[in-house]
């Protein structure tokens, strides 16, 4: 597989974003973070999608050149339309808002509407980690033939991915978790589709609801499955409705909703009922007492939850965040390795801009 430095990678991507129209603060930001998801060991939200990005450039569900704009502002409530700029720009700018009205006033929420598919979200929570600030967020969709994953129970997809991610801060290390409610997230079985492998059991279903394992059932109409699968998919498909729900209050008084933040990305705006948005918390720990205690107590319990013997053919025991900072620490020395197929997709939106490929 073709291996690039991180630093000629963002370069590649940033540049790509930038021949799209975009500003420079926008296309680095948006390169910045593509490559920061290879980094993290999950290329399911990397370089991989900046082929989808030009498409929807093109179908102009994508605005390269559009700006945030605070809509509504409470002082610790505020509500964003990305006016379909580029989602990781649109959220960047959603997380400096909240954590500045943090500081502020001890939290702060914000709700972002019409952004474009935002990528991991735990890049987002976890910069409010680095910064000793507690954040929770979502992005989810849900509604009749909306989204990748069925009802618990059900047949026809409904519900989105919509993940959750919380990032805490420790004092030496903090916890950062980022998971979609389905069982594995959508650009996984890209990912997947790209290397020419199998899924694993109980990811997906076929169009008649049958477990399958080749990415192209899911193509043809699959779906994924809940988190929990069939034992307890009721509870991932819980969270991943309520994502939707929550992120819904993007959508109040909103005279032209579109399903954003995500992979999925449309305008449905005829007679499907739906709620889709992007829902973000901060909170810092300050405003309950101070900083400095709370932090040393969140390292000693990861500590501990890393202390744990390890079970039978387990080498060590993590907490959430430990496998995206061991994974960065690796990759930063040895390079990103990208499956042909990605390759291929660079060359071919290189190509259309005259942007020369990253070195190898």
């Amino acid at each position: 597989m073709p291996t690039c430095s991180a630093a000629a990678l963002t370069d590649f991507a940033s540049d790509i974003v930038r021949a799209t129209g975009a500003d420079d603060d926008v296309a680095e930001e948006v390169g910045r973070h593509l490559v920061r998801s290879n980094l993290s060991g999950h290329d399911s939200h990397g370089v991989l999608r900046l082929q989808q990005y030009v498409t929807q450039v093109d179908e102009a569900q994508i605005v390269p050149s559009a700006r945030p704009e605070v809509l509504t502002d409470n002082g610790v409530t505020g509500l964003i339309d990305a006016h379909r700029c580029f989602g990781q720009y649109s959220t960047a700018f959603a997380l400096d808002w909240a954590l500045d009205r943090a500081r502020r006033h001890g939290m702060a929420s914000v709700a972002v509407r019409h952004s474009a598919h935002i990528g991991r979200l735990g890049e987002y929570t976890e910069r409010a980690a680095d910064q000793g600030l507690v954040a929770l967020m979502t992005v989810g969709a849900a509604g009749k033939e909306v989204g990748w994953m069925p009802p618990f129970g059900g047949r026809d997809r409904f519900v989105g991915a919509n993940p959750w991610s919380i990032s805490i801060p420790g004092g030496s290390s903090s916890f950062v978790f980022d998971g979609s409610m389905t069982n594995i997230a959508r650009g996984k079985v890209d990912v997947a589709h790209a290397r020419g492998v199998q899924l694993p059991p109980g990811c997906i279903v076929d169009r008649d609801g049958r477990p399958a394992r080749q990415p192209e059932a899911f193509f043809a109409d699959g779906s994924l499955m809940p988190l929990g699968g069939e034992v307890a998919g009721h509870k991932g498909y819980a969270l991943g409705l309520a994502s939707a729900l929550i992120g819904g209050l993007a959508m109040i008084g909103d005279q032209d909703p579109t399903l954003i933040g995500g992979d999925i990305f449309w305008d449905r705006s005829e007679s499907t009922n739906f709620l889709a948005g992007v829902f973000l918390i901060v909170i810092d720990p300050a405003a309950f007492g101070g900083t400095d205690g709370y932090r040393s107590s969140v390292d000693s319990v990861l500590a501990d939850a890393r202390a744990t013997p390890p079970a039978s053919g387990v080498t060590e025991v993590q907490v959430p965040g430990d496998f995206e900072v061991q994974n960065r620490q690796r990759l930063t020395k040895s390079g990103i390795n990208l499956p042909e197929a990605t390759w291929n997709s660079l060359e071919t939106v290189a190509a259309r801009f005259a942007v020369p490929m990253p070195p190898l």
